[in-house]
């Protein structure tokens, strides 16, 4: 006992929960009282062969509540939870077990947190697919609980893919590792067990020997039930309640005209001194874990709380207590009331779109978010937590990330130049870089490009398209005010813009950013686990968007096809396609495919100005544009924001200004120059991500391109001021092997891998994608409880809604790669998607095929038929890009006939590779659309059309029906 008094001590705060299988209670039941009493706080027992004879007394234990109970004696097995009797509890029955499943369901409530506590046993001899799917119908009927604990014999352990699926499902976690159970001495399994959903709040789970068990121990966890209260934080704010946007207007007219404006800066503070007077800046405490339900009305309630709170400890008088009673309960009210409304008001339109679906609701169960009150950094041993302090060492480590790396100064590379203009001195000295020659060698009879001034019509335009809820610099112009003066405004940034160009001078106000700090993994205390978000002022993007309009029209003709980053009408999934497609085809002609994935350090913050600068001359553009565009690369400026602390201003010499419309374009001008000096291999790029791949009949020989062409992208790298991390470059060769290979770039040597993550999906050797579809519904089924948890609050088109966002966008992303990987990829979909739907309609009885005819949708599968139907659409009326229209060959037909397939159909000799392959089953789905869909006359009309379309039959391989004795039809 001494080692549970000790845990006791230690603890005596937080709560305690104990579980043991024992099989003989009746035999037992006076050491058991002596191990819960003084020891737990709450004691399940599972696999209790209960005897009718034993008398009904000896269950109770002095100061626990009367046991729950559960008799199933014919499997040998029956439940126990003993709750400690000062922890309010009480038995769930709104779901109903079939005879044969052993659980029971109880709420506990610690410190106002309700928790579903779950004790189960499951039988050996019982099925664990049917025990799963009823414990996982049990959970979704009650959704309304945010905390989640089950407890007991599992008898399944982690590694079990049944039970593994049944975890990732509901984003539950095994917090005790040790074995537990010693059937097989020297085997041991952990097959009792604590899940939860929140793992974070258990400190301590042990398993010890007592004695009262044949072969199982006792588990044991302990959970925190006290918190340390948060600083409240200060924030700044626009108070708009008496503005009139009809009064700014002519405030504001009169001001520009009276002013005459010549600068950004003047028209900025003209702009910004009237909204002063019309919306004034203030100042307020928030709680520091004030959620976005938490109104005006409900913060004076909790205040008021408070108030009566310490009235009541000060008086102690009766009346007092009254008050302060009923302003508890009125506030409890009050949060279900609010909390109800603020998801019942969610704009539909918010989540019926993927896009801004996971910028509304991802907040509320991703990791990956904006910091929120505090940030606590450790350096050398000291601890950093004041805001200032913290805001001035990340705004250090942003800065010199790209000084810090080793990058080659590459002076033999530069012409000396005595020019005394800027741009000439560049143009002198990179005269004969590599990169330029290249560049000009295939720029031969072109013309050269101009800025041209842009009209009012433009500037309204670009106005119009902004985002009221963009995020904009500390004080700045805000999106929605601009929005609404527009009619005012327009003409001021026509002639500021227009002289821009003149000039060639970008305003120096509209380059600096503010970066606040996002946590990416690792350790929170690191300056490097975190990666900065850049916000640059409102009107720099439209500035900046007029200039992207007029260069994307020039350089389009000039880049290359394969270069699929930040480009109209292209993507990774495009990017990744053509890489897969190629191996796909040489594999089924017993070939190889191989390829080379690089990886730079920092690429976009090493972007070298001056040589950017001497590349977009060979690219035809003149001394005018090449003058504003350095302008608008140097002389930047970024400060890091902690709350309402920011650091010091830092100049950043290189790279592309992060959160900025000009810079993806930028860098793609500025690695364009690497896809004309590889000739033995294509590159499968996506921004920074660059992979060399290459198909071929013979091994060796496709070793030696790889080679051949990694060598020169390294030089080309090294010339070009990128830093390539050979350490974390990897090879995968996909085609049959009898043992690993390798490839020697630069004397290093790299060895291949089975798989690798490339552009955000898990490439195998294999190209079957089932590690990604796996991982892909392990994230899936965390967030889909996460969003269980909080559809209690919707009503039910709300519902709907979000989880049909949720579903597609969580299955979304490159659906071509991975649509025929297999039938058990998906299933594991479709179970995630039956699940949501069940959620929706309360329905835990009809089959899926019932619930998508209910719900008027289509599987994820049938979905992406739809996809891949629109990509065929769009090849063929000339609306895709090069890469898909090398896939899909378009069939010379003078005529069009029903019968006639638009698309050339290909010989596949394997099925792997051949069959599931989309050059060969594309033409096949394409004729499987019906007629008049495929005859749409323009890409909206067909989009309209194949929403309505739910595929049937189709000759894919995962539609395929197997008849035993007859194979698949």
């Amino acid at each position: 006992m001494s080692k549970f008094r000790e845990i006791r001590c230690q603890n005596i705060n937080n709560v305690i929960v104990g579980n043991l299988n024992i099989n003989s209670l009746s035999s037992k039941h006076d050491d058991l009282k002596m191990l819960i009493s003084g020891n737990f706080d709450i004691f399940i027992i599972t696999e209790t062969k209960l005897d009718n004879t034993f008398p009904s007394s000896q269950f109770f234990i002095e100061g626990f509540s009367p046991p729950y109970r559960l008799d199933r004696n014919r499997n040998g097995g029956g439940i126990m939870i003993f709750v400690r009797e000062d922890i309010p509890s009480k038995l769930l029955t709104k779901h109903v077990f079939p005879d044969d499943i052993e659980g029971l369901f109880l709420e506990i409530n610690f410190r106002k947190t309700k928790w579903l506590l779950y004790g189960t046993y499951h039988p050996p001899s019982q099925c664990d697919q049917y025990f799963f799917d009823n414990v996982d119908k049990a959970l979704d009927v009650y959704i309304g609980y945010e905390n989640l604990l089950l407890v007991g014999d599992f008898n399944a352990q982690e590694g079990e893919t049944i039970f593994d699926t049944f975890l990732y499902q509901h984003e539950l976690k095994a917090i005790n590792k040790q074995p537990t159970c010693y059937k097989n001495v020297d085997n041991p399994s952990c097959v009792d067990i604590f899940l939860t959903n929140k793992p974070k709040l258990f400190f301590k789970s042990e398993s010890l020997f007592t004695g009262l068990s044949d072969c199982h121990k006792l588990v044991l966890t302990v959970f925190k039930t006290t918190f340390s209260k948060s600083k409240q934080k200060e924030i700044t704010y626009r108070d708009y309640k008496d503005f009139n946007a009809e009064e700014f207007n002519q405030d504001l007219s009169a001001n520009l005209c009276e002013a005459n404006i010549e600068s950004y800066r003047s028209f900025e503070n003209i702009f910004l001194n009237t909204l002063g007077n019309h919306a004034p800046t203030k100042k307020k405490l928030l709680r520091a874990n004030h959620a976005p339900y938490v109104t005006k009305k409900m913060r004076k309630a909790i205040m008021k709380r408070s108030y009566l709170e310490k009235d009541y400890f000060k008086k102690k008088t009766t009346a007092s207590l009254k008050k302060y009673k009923q302003q508890k309960n009125f506030c409890s009210r009050l949060y279900k009331k609010e909390r109800k409304s603020f998801y019942n008001n969610l704009d539909p339109s918010v989540v019926s779109d993927n896009k801004t679906f996971w910028k509304n609701i991802q907040p509320f169960f991703s990791e990956k978010r904006k910091v929120g009150n505090k940030i606590t950094l450790v350096q050398e041993s000291q601890i950093i937590s004041d805001d200032k302090l913290v805001s001035e060492e990340i705004n250090s480590f942003f800065k010199d990330a790209a000084s810090s790396i080793d990058i080659a100064e590459n002076f033999y590379l530069k012409d000396k130049s005595n020019a005394a203009d800027p741009i000439d001195r560049l143009i002198d000295e990179y005269k004969n870089h590599p990169s330029i020659l290249t560049i000009k060698s295939k720029m031969e009879n072109t013309t050269q490009f101009s800025f041209k001034e842009t009209s009012l019509l433009e500037i309204e335009n670009e106005i119009k398209d902004l985002d009221p809820k963009k995020a904009i610099t500390f004080q700045n112009i805000p999106p929605k005010i601009l929005k609404l003066s527009i009619n005012t405004c327009s003409s001021s940034l026509q002639k500021l813009f227009n002289n821009c160009l003149l000039t060639g001078e970008f305003p120096v106000e509209l380059k600096w950013a503010d970066i606040t700090p996002i946590f990416k993994k690792g350790d929170p205390t690191l300056s490097s686990n975190y990666r900065p978000i850049s916000v640059l002022p409102l009107i720099s993007k439209i500035f900046e968007r007029l200039m992207q309009n007029q260069l994307i029209q020039y350089f389009d003709d000039f880049l290359s096809p394969y270069l699929c980053g930040y480009r109209k009408r292209f993507s990774a999934q495009h990017a990744m396609v053509s890489l897969i497609e190629k191996w796909k085809n040489i594999l089924d002609k017993n070939g190889y495919g191989g390829g080379v994935l690089m990886d730079l350090s920092k690429a976009f913050d090493t972007l070298n100005h001056d040589l950017l600068i001497a590349k977009l001359h060979a690219y035809g553009l003149s001394r005018t544009s090449l003058k504003l565009l350095k302008s608008y690369l140097s002389n930047r400026f970024q400060r890091t924001k902690i709350n309402s602390s920011f650091s010091s201003w830092s100049e950043l010499a290189l790279g592309v200004p992060q959160g900025s419309v000009l810079g993806p374009l930028l860098f793609n001008i500025y690695i364009n120059d690497l896809f004309y000096i590889t000739n033995q291999t294509e590159v499968c790029n996506y921004a920074d991500d660059t992979t060399f791949h290459a198909c071929d009949l013979d091994l060796q020989n496709l070793i030696r391109r790889l080679e051949h062409d990694s060598i020169i992208a390294v030089e080309w790298f090294e010339s070009n001021y990128m830093k390539l991390n050979q350490d974390k470059c990897h090879l995968i060769i996909s085609g049959h092997k009898h043992e690993a290979m390798f490839v020697n770039i630069n004397e290093h040597q790299i060895w291949e891998s089975r798989e690798q993550k490339l552009l955000g999906i898990v490439l195998e050797n294999t190209l079957k994608f089932e590690n990604h579809l796996s991982t892909q519904c392990k994230k899936a089924g965390q967030k889909l409880s996460a969003l269980i948890r909080i559809s209690k609050f919707l009503n039910f088109n709300q519902k709907r809604t979000l989880m049909k966002a949720f579903i597609e966008g969580q299955f979304g992303y490159c659906p071509l790669l991975w649509m025929f990987s297999g039938k058990t990829s998906n299933n594991r979909i479709n179970k995630l998607h039956e699940r949501a739907l069940r959620v929706v309609y309360s329905d835990y009885n009809s089959t899926f095929d019932d619930l998508l005819r209910r719900d008027g949708s289509v599987s994820i599968h049938d979905r992406n038929i739809r996809i891949l139907a629109t990509e065929l659409f769009k090849v063929k009326n000339n609306l895709s890009n090069h890469i898909m229209n090398d896939i899909f060959e378009l069939r010379n037909l003078n005529y069009n006939i029903r019968s006639q397939s638009d698309f050339l159909s290909k010989q596949v000799n394997t099925v792997n590779y051949g069959l599931k392959s989309l050059k060969y089953l594309g033409p096949k789905i394409w004729n499987f659309v019906p007629f008049d869909i495929r005859e749409s006359q323009s890409l909206h009309e067909f989009r309209r059309k194949i929403k309505l379309w739910v595929p049937e039959n189709c000759p894919c391989p995962i539609c395929r029906v197997y008849i035993h004795n007859l194979g698949y039809i």
